[in-house]
């Protein structure tokens, strides 16, 4: 398949700010994520001092781990946003000037500092051609990182089968589609420890925080004239299952799709 990143993100930042739940959900996935991990790297770091969001877009994500770090430290974290794509940083230095914005691979720069106390990846790896060559050059940069991943493909249950769409044709120009199982064996082979991970159906929760934080897929729902079984599934299975982790990740890992949430520690 013939994919080129750089022409179908040359008009994304556009879209995507559009979408009305977009900034909010962008900064929910900081908070989230360290809302549930973050004591376990206070325990290893007794200062983040050094704090890069790695595609980090317009900046949300970047913000507001910042400024959740700082909550918790009294002083915020040197923050670098990593975004090649110049319409991305425009907007971000006019929303959030006192980031500093790098457009730049994380992986070629060469300032000060050359490596991190900590990275954040709010869904990246699904969008890069080779995601084993980058988290491989990634590791050595940061000593732990905080990585939020969506799990496409039907689950093993269908043969965790990847959708039809991908590339220029999927909406957000997805090229990797993972299961969890062999999805974590990439991060280890990439010099990764995984310190702790959860695997959900949706980041965002059920009820009034859904259509606040994801209205699109409201609308989506209400213009779609039909309702596959593996979706209906998918939808069931996030409730009941909630307080039973083990089995809610095993069935999860059978149906696919949901979101992978973990914490990860550099061992080279």
């Amino acid at each position: 398949m013939s994919f080129d990143p750089l022409a179908f993100y040359a008009t994304y930042p556009e879209k995507v700010i559009g979408r009305p739940g977009y900034p909010a959900r962008a900064q929910y996935k900081s908070t989230l994520l360290w809302s549930l991990y973050g004591r376990r790297i206070r325990g290893s770091i007794s200062s983040i001092e050094t704090y890069a969001d790695i595609g980090g877009c317009f900046g949300f994500g970047a913000n507001a781990m910042a400024y959740t770090i700082a909550s918790t430290q009294e002083r915020y974290p040197q923050t670098k946003v990593f975004e090649i794509s110049s319409d991305f940083s425009k907007i971000g230095k006019m929303l959030f000037p006192k980031l500093e914005f790098i457009e730049e691979s994380f992986t070629q720069w060469q300032g000060d500092p050359l490596r991190f106390d900590l990275v954040s990846l709010f869904d990246v790896i699904e969008h890069i051609p080779d995601p084993e060559k980058f988290l491989s050059d990634v590791a050595p940069r940061t000593k732990f990182a905080l990585i939020k991943t969506p799990m496409e493909t039907s689950g093993e249950w269908r043969g965790s089968r990847a959708p039809a769409l991908q590339g220029e044709d999927h909406v957000d120009g997805h090229v990797n589609f993972f299961d969890p199982a062999p999805y974590m064996k990439m991060l280890e082979r990439c010099g990764f420890e995984i310190v702790q991970w959860d695997l959900v159906a949706d980041i965002v929760p059920r009820g009034i925080a859904k259509s606040i934080l994801d209205p699109e897929e409201r609308l989506e729902s209400l213009n779609s004239k039909s309702m596959t079984a593996a979706r209906l599934l998918r939808r069931m299975v996030g409730i009941p299952l909630k307080f039973s982790p083990r089995i809610f990740r095993y069935t999860r890992r059978m149906v696919g799709g949901g979101d992978h949430l973990c914490l990860v520690k550099s061992i080279v």
